[in-house]
């Protein structure tokens, strides 16, 4: 717990700010203990002043965008969390632009309702604008690498924004150069174009399990290996510690059945990384980023 008078400052300088406020009502696994420090920024302006501020106090800071691929500790978050709260759309012509805390399923309703079409194959992908930009989201074959024009960019050590085009993101699958610097997405813009949509199978659809999760927790380690697939071949899916399933529908997936602890979900994943790598000779990394204490 972060002392008094760091207290009474923030919630002076921050009124809609919060103390010790549960992380798990922000994340689509609902499990993680309090943030010391919590707050939303719904413009560039608080954004930037409470970067300030917990620089100024010497206190970690973590940006939380949907939430649909994080796993908060138990214990929670000893700093301040900033709630990615930008959500303005804009379309002009075949594009569209929305702020990075736009939920994706938002922005391609939208667009539809425009008569651009173009993100069919994303139907089903959970998540925020700024998450896939910064993680190069896809699925169906469809990355967020190719249909992106461009991204504004706030530099949080000098305050510069900054319009950068799809090159310089060095985008790889599931990662791109932003995911490793620390500039945060303010917005980004999609090439589409005008017509009906579409016709997709989507298999995600169908395939994707009910419950509370963060999606797909491996990268797929290739093509012809993927994470999912490896889990099951293991003999994993189904598996429960505490209130923690390996999903039995799909095993990249580990569902809160619950009341499950940040802890029973880390014990799965380690069994999925350790069973896979006896049995395959394979390393699987996760997607899903795993914020501790501090």
């Amino acid at each position: 717990m972060a002392n008094e008078n760091l207290q009474t400052k923030f919630t002076q300088t921050f009124p809609e700010g919060l103390i010790d406020e549960p992380l798990a009502k922000y994340c689509t696994l609902k499990v993680g203990g309090p943030a010391d420090f919590f707050c939303k920024a719904k413009d560039i302006e608080t954004l930037k002043n409470l970067i300030s501020f917990a620089k100024e106090n010497s206190l970690p800071y973590f940006l939380l965008s949907g939430g649909s691929n994080v796993l908060f500790d138990d214990k929670g978050f000893r700093g301040l969390t900033i709630k990615i709260d930008l959500k303005n759309i804009e379309i002009k012509d075949e594009e569209i632009t929305a702020d990075a805390g736009v939920i994706v399923a938002l922005m391609m309703n939208k667009a539809l309702a425009s008569g651009l079409t173009g993100f069919e194959k994303w139907l089903g992908l959970p998540g925020t604008v700024g998450g896939a930009v910064r993680g190069n989201a896809g699925c169906n074959g469809l990355e967020t690498k190719d249909i992106l024009v461009k991204a504004t960019l706030l530099n949080p050590e000098t305050g510069e924004i900054h319009e950068e085009k799809t090159e310089y993101f060095g985008f790889d699958y599931r990662d791109s150069k932003i995911k490793h610097s620390n500039e945060i997405i303010l917005n980004a813009t999609f090439r589409l174009k005008k017509g009906a949509p579409e016709k997709i199978e989507n298999p995600r659809v169908f395939t994707q399990p009910k419950g509370l999760s963060a999606g797909s927790f491996f990268k797929n380690p290739s093509p012809e290996n993927p994470a999912g697939a490896l889990i099951d071949k293991a003999g994993l899916k189904g598996t429960r510690i505490g209130n923690a399933q390996i999903s039995d529908v799909h095993g990249n997936f580990i569902i809160n059945l619950g009341g499950a602890t940040s802890k029973d979900i880390k014990d799965l994943v380690s069994l999925a990384k350790t069973t896979v790598k006896e049995k395959f000779n394979i390393n699987l990394e996760e997607e899903v980023k795993i914020v501790g204490e501090k």
